[in-house]
């Protein structure tokens, strides 16, 4: 959702925010060799392959961190002769949240499943100046 508004004064407000809802689907995939397949197959893996990959947790169960996210920039249009500056200063992150954006899918037991490889960047500003003649 983003929102955008231009005053008769020249400030500029504008803002962007993830919609609420569940984080993605999470998987457990986990690696079968060959051995331990192809007794249950009754034949070796197509192809010569020498394992599988397998999600061995039903889909649409498990799911990660909701990301909300807003963002926000205010800006002043300044007007000197035929010239136009506008200065601006953006802000991401503005509630500073540490939501997770991926995860480690690979099963092992006993091993960094679901461990966090990537969050959402942390709060941050950018100050602009954009002038037009």
């Amino acid at each position: 959702m983003s929102l955008t508004y231009t005053g008769k004064a020249g400030s500029q407000v504008s803002g962007f925010g993830t919609p609420a809802g569940v984080g993605g689907a999470l998987a457990a995939n986990y690696t079968v060799a060959n051995a331990v397949v192809q007794p249950q197959l009754g034949r070796p893996l197509s192809g010569g392959a020498a394992n599988v990959t397998a999600n061995i947790v039903e889909p649409g169960v498990l799911y990660g961190d909701r990301v909300n996210e807003v963002d926000l920039r205010l800006g002043k249009i300044l007007k000197i002769g035929r010239a136009r500056t506008t200065v601006g200063v953006d802000i991401y992150n503005l509630l500073n949240s540490a939501a997770i954006l991926s995860y480690n899918q690979a099963f092992i037991a006993g091993g960094s499943w679901l461990a966090p490889t990537s969050e959402i960047s942390a709060r941050f500003a950018k100050v602009s100046l954009q002038f037009e003649f």
